[in-house]
């Protein structure tokens, strides 16, 4: 008999989560050279190489954003309380855990244990994501193919508090905050749809399905939603071994073409998995990055990070160091805390 998604997603993530077998805490310093400041225009950390991964921890599904000089992260916690940690770095290399944008997990009874159990039906990938206009961080995910949640706070660190409850349950979902300030989430499996919140981020106003998956690819999830100089792009893993991406140049309800990122790519960690599942991010100076994990059993799902170029038609390319992933890069030159 032939499983829906949702019972594979289940199955592939209860996997996932008992070879991680760990929660959110603290974390271990990374290896990373030491750096120094430029002296030319504005102070640049100059360090000269980072190892992956840069987090030697379990956080899958990583969604990563820039607001002002710090970065962002956000990823899966499963059935752990608090959820959806967020983690703060100055230069993409060194990460604290900041705070978590969903408090406790008060979606029944059966996540605290009482009378049933929640295990791996908490936190899956979600996104986090800044509104400039009202200098608001907004984190959304589903919960257990029932519904979702929107957390807000004026402070990555927190307090959060629950904003709205939607009945569209918005798998693995990436919010877009549009430059008109227009909030729009990709989500779903296989099949990718795009959804339009209301002004005030409360109510999903229209849905629409953008992207069938062609069967030679299989199974694309783990949506990210950006905006790139007029275009909009869709950030999708085929689980566990590659990185897609759609395009459009018509407007976040497509149509969207596709490319392969990545594919049965070797990792940086020996004995570790295809990066994948995780975001895009520019610098301050216009780089970009893709952070992504490695599974890494039984360790857990290890963030690593690689430089991204792109091509003049708009596509990016991941830079590889002997066809591989590379264990080790050049620093981001970024202005130091």
């Amino acid at each position: 008999m032939k499983m829906s998604w949702t019972h594979q997603a289940q199955s592939r993530r209860r996997a996932l989560a008992a070879a991680a077998g760990l929660a959110a805490g603290s974390l271990l310093p990374p290896t990373a050279a030491p750096s120094t400041a430029s002296a030319q225009g504005p102070a640049l950390a100059t360090a000269a190489a980072f190892t992956n991964p840069v987090i030697w921890q379990d956080f899958a599904d990583i969604d990563v954003i820039r607001v002002g000089d710090t970065f962002y992260a956000s990823a899966s916690t499963m059935h752990y309380s608090p959820g959806a940690p967020v983690l703060r770095s100055y230069d993409l290399v060194n990460w604290e855990i900041a705070g978590h944008s969903v408090p406790v997990l008060d979606f029944g009874a059966k996540y605290d244990l009482n009378g049933a159990r929640g295990y791996v039906r908490g936190i899956w990938a979600s996104s986090l994501a800044y509104r400039p206009s009202n200098r608001t961080f907004y984190w959304l995910g589903q919960i257990d193919f029932a519904r979702s949640y929107v957390y807000t706070a004026t402070a990555a660190e927190g307090p959060w508090s629950r904003l709205t409850t939607i009945s569209t349950p918005y798998f693995d979902a990436g919010l877009l905050v549009d430059s008109d300030d227009t909030l729009y989430v990709a989500y779903g499996n296989t099949t990718i749809n795009v959804a339009q919140l209301s002004p005030d981020g409360r109510n999903q106003v229209r849905t629409q399905q953008v992207f069938t998956t062609p069967p030679s690819v299989g199974t694309l999830e783990g949506a990210r939603f950006y905006k790139i100089n007029g275009q909009y792009y869709i950030f999708l893993t085929r689980p566990a071994n590659g990185q897609y991406i759609l395009k459009s140049s018509s407007g976040p309800f497509g149509p969207y073409t596709m490319r392969q990122v990545l594919l049965d790519l070797r990792g940086p960690i020996p004995g570790g998995g295809v990066p994948h599942q995780g975001g895009l991010v520019q610098t301050q100076s216009g780089a970009w990055y893709y952070m992504a994990f490695v599974d890494a059993y039984p360790g857990g799902r290890m963030p690593a990070l690689a430089p991204v170029t792109w091509t003049a038609d708009g596509w990016p390319v991941v830079q590889l160091v002997d066809g591989a992933w590379g264990t080790s890069y050049p620093s981001p030159a970024v202005p130091p805390p």
